[in-house]
């Protein structure tokens, strides 16, 4: 294969601008997860788009916990994360008087903890097909168009529907998004 594979790597942030990335803030809000036991490792994941992630002994796995109480575990949507790269970006949910959904207590009583993830990361939408190798793919796989290109914050590559994106960030307040935006910003200093 002789072609251009994004992988984790060490940007600095003028190669992200310059390649096209904007940095997004992420909003607020409880993940639910938990550590991968060695008793279900290696976990595979199948994504909704067709790729195959791999999440290995100490992962943490974080659940989307919707709105509708799934039958298993593994009927949520999930997600793998480093061990590493979670610990660094998501801390236990802070806020006291938080009180569990239906299914953030299911989640919950399913072994998982709230979590929220506070760092920013840097995306764009992909306009033709890439290929990309995030840490929990054993090979290099073809993203097409419709989805955004995200690095996260030790450099890991990874794909979300754009839908996904919208609804877990918003653009960073130092970083305005669009030409109007700016010139907004500008009148208003």
């Amino acid at each position: 294969m002789n072609v251009n594979v994004i992988k984790q790597q060490k940007w600095t942030e003028p190669e992200l601008n310059r390649a096209g990335f904007e940095k997004f803030d992420r909003i607020k809000q409880v993940v639910m997860a938990r550590r991968l036991p060695e008793s279900e490792a290696p976990l595979l994941i199948q994504t909704e788009w067709g790729e195959e992630l791999v999440a290995e002994t100490g992962y943490a796995i974080c659940y989307s916990a919707g709105e509708v109480i799934q039958s298993k575990l593994s009927d949520y949507y999930h997600w793998p994360v480093e061990p590493y790269i979670f610990d660094d970006t998501y801390r236990p949910w802070d806020q006291r008087q938080w009180q569990p959904t239906p299914t953030e207590q299911h989640l919950k009583e399913l072994g998982c903890r709230p979590f929220y993830k506070l760092a920013s990361v840097w995306a764009k939408e992909i306009t033709h097909p890439i290929w990309m190798q995030s840490p929990e793919h054993r090979e290099p796989v073809e993203v097409g168009p419709g989805r955004y290109l995200v690095i996260g914050a030790r450099g890991e590559p990874y794909t979300m529907s754009i839908d996904e994106f919208n609804s877990r960030y918003e653009a960073d307040d130092d970083e305005p998004r669009t030409i109007i935006e700016k010139l907004l910003g500008f009148f208003r200093r």
